[in-house]
């Protein structure tokens, strides 16, 4: 009986025989790398953060006027072998790597940039979960697209012939530096042929975002996958090896604005303590009257800023909105915020300045330090002590997951009181992907049957019962704030980091959705709902003015009750909202006031988003209050 080796060497004998008269030209391998790179660039603009009704149309277009043909051209240069195992491994990489663009863009309705490959590990945690809503026909696209690779470098190699030595050999590689030139040449002109506004002298969004990088699903939408991993190699590179280091566009833009007075809000709260609660996911669409009653009434009792604003910066959501909250500072797109600024100096973070009026100063989470590098960024942001539940908790079998577990546990607890004067900051997690019947539903559905699933389809409805558990949470802190005797001289801070991006659908007002409740809660204070537009970059400035805690003109951000600030928001992407108009990319979206914008007022509020952005990642790059440090 013949081996297994032996069958095969027959076959092979046979096959090579029946086909030793077939010769493909030697052009032949450009079409088949074209072919595979154009059909790995079609799947994803088919998957990859899908605008409503987007046509095939505009996605063919999108892969024509990429750089597959350059890239086409290069492989091709190459000899028959060495340009098989190029092409294989590229093809088999952007594969891969388009996979890890779609389940991210699945959870977080974004793309990553490069970087937040360290801070990869949060999303490993729910990959099941996102690998249940991605489509069958994609699964079947992608094995289809691996296979006729592998049958593309087999055919290459078996039936390709080389050009000739000689003229054709020649005529191969001019002809292929010329389209490759010429194709290189067009895609590094796309974005200055697709946009015909230069009036600001930086060309439109499109153009600007290309040079500069900073939204990633913009850039995205406006290629595709092949350009938007040239752009962010190439960003990433310039960002962090050569990294701007003027400091003047910073010094002109603190003084052309008008300095900070006093106002009515101006230190109402010197003295007394802070409890901010960074509340996990959730939106306006989880708090109800049904299961979050705590979260309503203190809304209602205290400063609510209804129109607040949680814009998204960088490659993280919570860990971004912590920074922010933190420094004032937004995190630029394309550097890894959890390990780049670790040796930066921010004198006017915020527990650094409650520091120095004598306050404890620490941060409360159930995830491990290393988790967003918290334990040495909050270190570097000015907390004492980054708390981990199950290192100070007395009950160490507990779900540390479930929020309250900080005012029940009495090691927490005790720790969160323990100072005369204290700051902390506490991030919930109870209200967090993924919503299913797991043990935080359960737990949830035990304390409140009323909120019970009927429907297994139905995430809302469990996002709104894991909900609830945040909402124990806060209720249980006022109660026993309240019992111990510290309520009155306690202010308690809830802002929610982002939207619930898992149960957001795309739409021409993606922004819109970063709407989030942001109020202050503290006994006895005359309730009041602020109407101006507002945003995370103002909530540490607004903190400065009501603790008293020096000056309000060290931060990008505006204090909300500055009687000069207009209020306004703006986006990752340079979209801004105020209270007349919500803008992207010079063009009115919304129009809350009736009355048709002047153009140049359109322009100056898109020149503020730019020099806004330009000054926030200029202060972080440059480290530019490092001089404070030494004093």
């Amino acid at each position: 009986m013949s081996s297994a080796k032996e069958r095969f060497d027959d076959l092979n004998r046979r096959l090579t025989e029946a086909t030793k008269d077939i010769t493909f030209k030697s052009y032949f391998p450009a079409l088949l790398f074209f072919l595979t790179f154009g059909l790995i660039d079609l799947l994803y603009c088919q998957s990859i953060l899908i605008m409503p009704n987007f046509p095939v149309e505009q996605s063919i277009q999108r892969m024509i006027m990429s750089n597959i043909i350059a890239l086409s051209s290069l492989v091709f240069m190459f000899r028959k072998k060495p340009s098989v195992i190029i092409y294989s491994v590229i093809s088999v990489f952007m594969l891969c790597y388009g996979f890890a663009q779609l389940c991210y863009s699945n959870a977080d309705n974004t793309l990553f940039r490069l970087n937040a490959i360290f801070s990869a590990g949060e999303g490993v945690k729910y990959l099941s979960d996102i690998l249940k809503n991605i489509p069958i026909s994609t699964y079947v696209y992608f094995v289809v697209i691996l296979i006729l690779t592998a049958l593309s470098a087999f055919l290459i190699l078996r039936f390709s012939a080389e050009p000739e030595k000689g003229v054709p050999r020649k005529f191969k590689y001019i002809t292929n530096s010329v389209v490759f030139v010429c194709s290189a040449a067009f895609v590094a002109a796309l974005p200055y042929i697709k946009t015909s506004d230069f009036e600001d002298g930086n060309g439109s969004f499109t153009a600007y975002n290309y040079r500069n990088f900073v939204s990633a699903d913009s850039l995205y939408r406006d290629n595709d996958i092949f350009i938007y991993l040239q752009r962010d190699i190439i960003c990433t590179i310039k960002q962090s090896v050569f990294p701007s280091d003027n400091t003047e566009m910073i010094a002109e833009y603190f003084s052309e604005r008008a300095p900070h007075e006093d106002n009515d809000k101006t230190g109402i709260f010197k003295g007394k303590n802070l409890i901010v609660v960074q509340m996990e996911s959730l939106d306006y669409s989880g708090i109800s009257e049904k299961n979050c009653p705590n979260l309503v009434r203190f809304m209602n009792e205290g400063i609510n800023f209804e129109n607040f604003y949680s814009s998204r910066f960088g490659d993280t959501f919570t860990f971004g909105t912590e920074m922010t909250v933190n420094t004032g500072l937004f995190a630029p797109s394309g550097a890894s915020v959890t390990n780049a600024y670790e040796d930066n100096a921010f004198p006017y973070s915020l527990p650094n300045l409650f520091r120095a009026k004598g306050y404890s100063a620490n941060e409360f989470h159930f995830n491990t330090p290393d988790f967003y590098n918290r334990g040495v960024m909050h270190k570097t942001f000015g907390f004492e002590n980054y708390i981990r539940y199950e290192d100070y908790a007395e009950n160490k079998a507990q779900n540390f997951e479930i929020d309250d577990t900080v005012v029940t546990d009495d090691g927490l607890y005790n720790k969160l009181t323990e100072s005369e004067h204290f700051l902390d900051y506490i991030v919930t997690y109870s209200a967090h992907v993924p919503y299913s019947e797991n043990e935080l539903y359960l737990e949830a559905i035990r304390r409140h049957p009323q909120l019970a699933v009927s429907d297994s389809q139905d995430e809302m409805a469990y996002f709104r019962a894991q909900a609830s558990l945040t909402d124990d949470m806060a209720g249980a802190l006022v109660s026993r704030l309240e019992e111990d005797g510290l309520l009155d001289d306690t202010v308690i801070l809830f802002v929610t980091d982002h939207y619930c991006s898992d149960l957001v659908e795309h739409s021409d007002q993606d922004e819109l959705v970063s709407n989030t409740p942001c109020f202050i809660y503290a006994k006895g204070i005359e309730p009041e709902t602020v109407e101006k537009v507002c945003g995370t970059a103002d909530i540490l400035p607004t903190i400065v003015n009501l603790f008293g805690l020096g000056s309000v003109d060290n931060y990008p951000g505006h204090d909300i009750f500055d009687d000069n600030y207009e209020g306004y928001v703006y986006f990752q992407n340079l979209a801004w909202i105020n209270s007349d108009y919500f803008c992207r990319n010079g063009s009115i979206i919304e129009n809350y006031c009736g009355s048709e914008p002047d153009k140049d007022y359109i322009n100056s509020m898109d020149e503020l988003a730019k020099k806004r952005m330009e000054v926030n990642n200029r202060i972080l790059f440059t480290d530019y209050y490092a001089e404070e440090k030494s004093e």
